[in-house]
């Protein structure tokens, strides 16, 4: 329960006051998922508050459009660079065999379930290795549906490092490997300025991260960087990100063509057919896409 990418839009311009209301959140809710509801009800009752009309809505994303960078929005995040002595001790409770159980149970439950599917083909194809120490690296975790699908499929000496903003989440597969015993590793960093070498890993991959970041261009420039020669990217996403954000677009009376348009222009995901262009643009090239009823399944190669 952090900021989020919609957050560092509507406020980049003046971002303080946001912030110290997700603070206030945070002590008043803190991270338990039972309170989701009721912090996502005080959280978009703040916009409301904030921006009360749909023109002040639009301008808001127009400015970010001429203004918005791929760098945290005071120049860090909370989750990365503010953790409270609390959050540190509770990490060491993130990376242990037994939490890595809790997170394979809710994953193994969504494999069975919602993303039954899909997600068979994407640990396949993520783990199809031309050699043993095959290295992955996930562009974010989350609360491990992607990455449990992963790492069960790898074989010993393959490697894995998975990514997120949120020093927890990371913690998460550190978790997870560990429930498997295998080489997989959580690093807190951002998406945009990855902290690895060129040309290092064979496949880079994302299970519905695209959807909740944006800067989706220099994001998809950083994973062509970090891949070698040949390797491939692999993703996940929504056909259409409007199932996800209508609700907010919808209370400022903006329909879906708007929508899709407003977020293209402040670089948001909307669709695959903007992944599949901003793709070609970075370098990859198509070579399968799967399309499911609510997402899809697409793999690309790096030229080489």
């Amino acid at each position: 329960m952090v900021n989020n990418e919609w957050d560092d839009i509507l406020y980049w311009e003046n971002y303080k006051p946001c912030y110290e209301m997700l603070q206030e959140l945070q002590r008043k809710y803190g991270g338990d998922p039972a309170n989701y509801d009721s912090w996502h009800r005080e959280h978009y009752a703040y916009y409301k508050q904030t921006i009360p009309n749909k023109e002040e809505f639009i301008r808001r994303f127009e400015y970010y459009e001429l203004h918005g960078k791929p760098h945290w929005i005071e120049g860090h995040h909370r989750t990365m660079n503010e953790l409270t002595r609390e959050e540190l001790l509770d990490s060491f409770r993130h990376v242990t065999k037994e939490n890595g159980a809790f997170h394979v149970e809710v994953s193994e439950k969504a494999r069975q379930g919602w993303a039954a599917q899909h997600l068979a083909p994407y640990a396949e194809k993520v783990c199809s290795a031309t050699s043993e120490e095959h290295k992955i690296m996930e562009m974010t975790v989350g609360c491990g549906v992607g990455t449990n699908a992963i790492v069960r499929s790898m074989t010993d000496k393959m490697f894995y490092a998975g990514v997120d903003i949120d020093f927890i989440c990371a913690k998460n597969a550190d978790a997870i490997g560990r429930y498997y015993g295998k080489n997989a590793i959580g690093i807190c960093a951002s998406l945009w300025n990855l902290p690895f070498s060129d040309n290092l890993f064979d496949v880079v991959c994302s299970h519905f991260g695209f959807d909740e970041c944006r800067e989706i261009p220099t994001i998809l420039k950083e994973a062509v960087r970090v891949l070698k020669p040949g390797g491939r990217f692999i993703s996940v996403s929504r056909h259409n990100i409007w199932l996800r954000r209508h609700e907010i677009f919808e209370s400022y009376d903006i329909g879906e063509k708007e929508a899709l348009e407003l977020m293209r222009k402040v670089r948001l995901y909307t669709d695959f057919e903007q992944l599949d262009a901003l793709a070609g643009e970075a370098g990859l090239v198509k070579i399968d896409y799967i399309p499911f009823e609510n997402w899809y399944l697409v793999e690309y190669r790096k030229e080489k």
